[in-house]
C-alpha cells in the first residue's frame, strides 16, 4: 500500500478537487504560506521583546522589592518582611517592635511600609494575607516597572497577538480545509500534521515572557553582582546594611528568609510561599536571629523567551511525493 495513501486516507475515486485545487498543490502553497507567517511572527516577537526603553537603565537603580518583582509577583512581599526584619521593624514573630521613623520611611521601600502599617494593627500576618493587603503598592510596583520597560506589559501583548496572527489565520484557513476535503471525501492527514506545527509556532509566538531584555539583564546583573549574599555562603546580612537580607530575598527567594530568621518564615507562613532556592547555610547577627540551611540554584534567576524556527515549521510542511488525498 502506497505509505501516502495509508496516512492520508484513500480518497474518492469520483471526487473532485477540494475548491478546485488538488492535494498536494494546496498542501505545498499552505507549507509556504506557513514559514512565510512562522518567519514574520518570530520576527515581529524578537523585535517586541527587545523594547529599547530604558535600555540604559542601570540595575543598580532598582529597590529591593522592585528587584523582587523581576522574579515573580509574591517575592515582593517576602522582600518587605525581610526589610522590615533587617531595619528591626519587627520580630521573630511579625509583630512590630515600633513605629517608623521619618528617616526610615524615606528608606522603606512602598510595599514594606504597607505590610508595617498592617503589622501595627492586626495579628494576621500570613503571606497570603500580606500580599492581599499590600495589593496597592504591588500593582503600583508592577505598573512602574512595566512604563520603565523591564516587565511585559499590555502593549507588548497586543503586539505579540498581532504577531502570532498571520499564523492563526492560516491555522483556521486549513480548519476549513480539512472540513471541505472530509467533505468531500478527500485524505487530509498531512494536512492536520501541518496544522499542528503552525498551532505550535502560534503558541509560541503568543507566549508572553515577564521580562523584556532590559529586565533579564536587570536580574541577570543582579544577581552576578550580589552573588555574596546567597544562602550557601552563609553571610552575616547585617554586616552588609538593613537593606541585604530584603534584597537577598529579592534574589534568592524565601530561602533567605528562612536562613535569615526561621521563626519569622513559619509565623508569617513563608516556608509555604515558595519562591526560592534550595541549598544550605546563610544566617543573620541581629537579635532574635538564627541561621538555618538554605541555597540556591539560580535555575529562576532570569527568564528568556523561546521560540519555533521556521525551519522547523517548514521542515515537516508537506514535501515531495505527496499523494493526492494529502492536503484535503
Amino acid at each position: 500500500m502506497d505509505p501516502w495513501t495509508a496516512l492520508a486516507g484513500a480518497p474518492h475515486p469520483a471526487a473532485a478537487d477540494t475548491w478546485g485545487i488538488s492535494g498536494p498543490t494546496f498542501l505545498s502553497l499552505y507549507a509556504l504560506a506557513g514559514i512565510l507567517a512562522a518567519l514574520y511572527g518570530f520576527g515581529r516577537r524578537a523585535m517586541v521583546l527587545r523594547d529599547a526603553r530604558g535600555a540604559q537603565t542601570s540595575a543598580h537603580a532598582l529597590s529591593p522589592t522592585e528587584t523582587a518583582m523581576l522574579f515573580d509577583d509574591r517575592r515582593p512581599v517576602l522582600t518587605g518582611l525581610a526589610q522590615l526584619r533587617g531595619y528591626q521593624l519587627i520580630n521573630s514573630a511579625g509583630a512590630t517592635t515600633r513605629h517608623l521613623t521619618a528617616t526610615e520611611e524615606q528608606a522603606l521601600d512602598p510595599v514594606s511600609q504597607s505590610l508595617h502599617a498592617h503589622l501595627i494593627g492586626s495579628a494576621n500576618r500570613n503571606v497570603l494575607t500580606l500580599d492581599a493587603v499590600a495589593r496597592d503598592p504591588l500593582t503600583a510596583l508592577r505598573n512602574s516597572l512595566t512604563d520603565r520597560g523591564y516587565l511585559i506589559g499590555p502593549e507588548q501583548r497586543n503586539s505579540l497577538l498581532l504577531a502570532a496572527f498571520p499564523l492563526g489565520a492560516l491555522f483556521l484557513f486549513g480548519v476549513l480545509r480539512v472540513i471541505a476535503g472530509l467533505a468531500n471525501r478527500h485524505g487530509v492527514g498531512y494536512l492536520i500534521l501541518v496544522m499542528v506545527v503552525v498551532l505550535i509556532c502560534t503558541l509560541l509566538i503568543l507566549r508572553p515572557p515577564r521580562l523584556t531584555r532590559l529586565g533579564r539583564r536587570a536580574a541577570d546583573e543582579s544577581v552576578r553582582r550580589n552573588g555574596h549574599l546567597r544562602p550557601h555562603n552563609t553571610p552575616a546580612y547585617s554586616a552588609y546594611g538593613p537593606d541585604s537580607a530584603a534584597l537577598a530575598t529579592a534574589l534568592f527567594g524565601a530561602t533567605v528568609l528562612v536562613s535569615l530568621d526561621p521563626a519569622l518564615a513559619h509565623a508569617t507562613g513563608a516556608l509555604w510561599a515558595g519562591g526560592g532556592f534550595t541549598g544550605s547555610g546563610g544566617g543573620y547577627s541581629g537579635s532574635n536571629c538564627s541561621s538555618s540551611d538554605s541555597g540556591s540554584s539560580g535555575s529562576n534567576c532570569s527568564s528568556s523567551s523561546s521560540g519555533c524556527s521556521s525551519s522547523s515549521c517548514g521542515s515537516s510542511c508537506g514535501g515531495g511525493g505527496c499523494g493526492s488525498g494529502c492536503g484535503g
